[in-house]
């Protein structure tokens, strides 16, 4: 039986923070790179990706417990706390190594805010509209990050770096009084103890979650690729950052709107392994392609980076539509271990990809990102489907 304590308002709440948090997100997730690279003086960017999301990874073994002693809103103030405080010092330092390793400490903080909001939003949902409720949620969130690269490039190219975390610091802080009131009565404290191993023997007791488990690592290897090596490649093809934006606010329209539709398909028709199985195969053949395009116009490599999207949006709504109809809130240790495969792919994607560009071109990451959608077709049509409404009722 399923435990979830199903409060539409906490939902809409929770949806409207991911609004916030997915600009804020984009705000710096596609420039990110670029500052890096500054850095060092090298577009081999892998090291600090593989330094930060080794840490994540760190930190998502050890958060059930966190949650468990401080609870999920304490836990979600923290974060956000580590978070302002890293932007506060950034707006005032330089391109540095000092100023990566304070990046790398909020990259880290941004990327377990979004695990306890997980957390938190199975709490307050319910399986019967798993798709349908993180449709909406991934909508909403994408509908923030939408506008954010086009802002974000034109911040950097009027007032760099400086005022990019600026900007980003005075999001988090509005972040965290809109969660400080919406969350005052929802500080739930955990008491049972759930060890490291015992959560490797759910997982491996349950095929499906270990199948989707995959399908979640491919689609966080794409990203770790894509959001890292694209705006490096783009500008070796001498497009200004004000370009890049624009190409980008076009990639992400897909996340926009299709992601509400396709969970609501899911849920009420078709179930989300077919779906699942279709998106992957977009995704695949439209990232192999950009292999093939070189220097093309501003508009060529929106509609062909708008592809990718149109495939990667769909895994990521029916991703979580089927794993969260397999678990419930109190499974915080299994939704943080599942959340493992946005570390475990960036750790695993820095080190291919540093080796792999001291050989090859910098495109030839598109191909390691399409080699890896490929390999997850197999668990793909592994997976068990769910029932969807109309299954249920005939």
């Amino acid at each position: 039986m399923h435990h979830e304590n199903f409060n539409k308002n906490k939902v809409r709440l929770i949806s409207f923070l991911s609004f916030l948090l997915g600009f804020l997100d984009a705000f710096l997730i596609y420039i990110l790179s670029a500052y890096f690279s500054l850095a060092i003086g090298s577009d081999n960017v892998g090291v600090f990706y593989f330094i930060a999301y080794s840490g994540i990874l760190f930190f998502l073994f050890y958060l059930q417990p966190f949650i468990r002693a401080i609870g999920k809103a304490r836990s979600l103030y923290f974060w956000l706390g580590i978070i302002i405080l890293s932007g506060v010092i950034l707006t005032r330092l330089p391109v540095s190594w000092f100023s990566v390793g304070i990046v790398l400490i909020f990259i880290m903080a941004k990327q377990l805010i979004w695990v306890v909001l997980d957390v938190m939003l199975e709490g307050f949902s319910k399986d019967q509209v798993s798709g349908r409720i993180r449709g909406l949620y991934l909508t909403i969130m994408n509908a923030g990050l939408l506008l954010a690269p086009f802002l974000s490039t034109l911040t950097l190219e009027r007032f760099h770096y400086g005022g990019v975390f600026f900007v980003l610091t005075i999001g988090y802080m509005l972040v965290f009084i809109i969660a400080l009131i919406g969350f005052r009565n929802d500080n739930a404290v955990f008491q049972g103890k759930i060890k490291l191993r015992q959560t490797f023997a759910k997982m491996r007791q349950r095929k499906n979650l270990l199948h989707i488990y995959h399908i979640s690592f491919a689609m966080d290897f794409f990203y770790a690729m894509m959001i890292v090596y694209t705006p490096l490649y783009l500008r070796s093809l001498d497009f200004a950052w004000s370009e890049i934006g624009v190409i980008f606010t076009i990639m992400l329209l897909p996340f926009v709107l299709l992601q509400y539709p396709l969970g609501v398909l899911a849920d009420k028709r078709l179930g989300e392994k077919e779906l699942l199985i279709a998106s992957i195969v977009v995704t695949m053949i439209a990232t192999f392609a950009l292999w093939f395009l070189g220097k093309q116009t501003l508009f060529v490599w929106g509609a062909a980076l708008f592809l990718t999207r149109v495939g990667i949006a769909g895994i990521e709504v029916l991703r979580d539509s089927y794993f969260y109809k397999q678990i419930d809130g109190d499974n915080m240790d299994i939704i943080a271990f599942f959340r493992t495969t946005t570390p475990v792919a960036n750790i695993i994607g820095a080190l291919l990809s540093v080796i792999l560009l001291i050989f090859f071109p910098l495109k030839s990451v598109f191909l390691l990102a399409a080699l890896a959608l490929s390999l997850s077709l197999f668990s793909a049509f592994a997976l068990e489907d769910t029932q969807s409404e109309r299954e249920v009722s005939a």
